[in-house]
């Protein structure tokens, strides 16, 4: 074959490489508009349509129901709930749904008055028998509608003097900006760590997260198999690269733009 011939073949198929690679990364970059364009007019119509919104919340609600009977975990329910959290025998929960309650309204000073008076006298109930659990009792209210997602987290343990309203109530409910890029469950009896999903509803100001309750209701969410007594750890990175590691005598409590390692006071009895 003469070496022209050669030569413009080389050329052909190059030109053809460069050609095909531009279309490729074209095509990269419309599609990446188009998905980005779709998750933007997405967000706008749940947002702003109504019935958009309920649709898609009920088929959340439809596969959640659908899921939670085929996993041998819990998953976390996609509507508004008041919950409690402790452990006997094993872990356990108790929970109430509250969307009709919450899921029509909006987010005004009266709704949270409210709210904060309808939580103080949830934890005056159960106050009284927290000496009957092995771990301190978790308390969670799924705080959602049609434009708020949280989930409120506060903690009893056996302290007779656990009446510091400025924690134990909902005061107010504004996103902290703490967050967590790791957190990993430790067990010397364990050969593998676990790593625990901490869902940003949870990121909230006030908030009480990883006591001992909190840690095994997030080992319960997960598929994983786990031992769990008082010889765990939690190491913790936060967003300032700082690493925490706490014991089952401790819990970190939120505030706006900091966290603060508190002292638990229950004397755990699992074993």
């Amino acid at each position: 074959m003469p070496d022209s011939t050669i030569n413009n073949f080389d050329n052909f198929s190059e030109k053809a490489v460069q050609y095909l690679t531009y279309i490729g990364v074209q095509l990269l970059f419309l599609l990446n508009f188009i998905n980005t364009h779709m998750k933007i007019q997405y967000e706008n119509l749940y947002k702003d349509n109504d019935f958009f919104h309920k649709c898609i919340d009920k088929m959340d609600e439809n596969l959640y129901y659908m899921k939670s009977l085929s996993v041998p975990y819990h998953i976390e329910p996609p509507y508004s709930y008041f919950k409690v959290c402790y452990k006997d025998e094993t872990y356990k929960e108790e929970y109430l749904n509250v969307d009709t309650i919450l899921y029509e309204t909006k987010t005004t000073p009266a709704i949270l008055s409210n709210l904060v008076s309808n939580y103080k006298t949830i934890f005056s109930l159960i106050k009284p028998i927290v000496k009957h659990n092995e771990l301190e009792y978790l308390v969670l209210l799924h705080y959602r509608n049609m434009t708020d997602d949280y989930i409120i987290s506060r903690l009893i343990d056996e302290c007779e003097n656990q009446d510091d309203d400025e924690y134990n109530v909902v005061c107010d409910v504004k996103p902290t900006r703490n967050y967590f890029l790791s957190v990993e469950y430790e067990h010397p009896d364990m050969d593998t760590k676990i790593i625990l999903d901490i869902d940003k509803k949870y990121l909230i100001s006030g908030n009480e997260l990883f006591s001992p309750c909190f840690v095994l209701k997030c080992l319960n969410y997960q598929s994983e198999s786990y031992k769990f007594d008082q010889n765990y750890k939690l190491n913790i990175l936060d967003a300032d690269i700082n690493n925490i590691v706490l014991t089952n005598k401790q819990y970190l409590r939120l505030s706006n733009t900091k966290y603060e390692v508190i002292q638990l006071k229950t004397n755990n009895k699992t074993d």
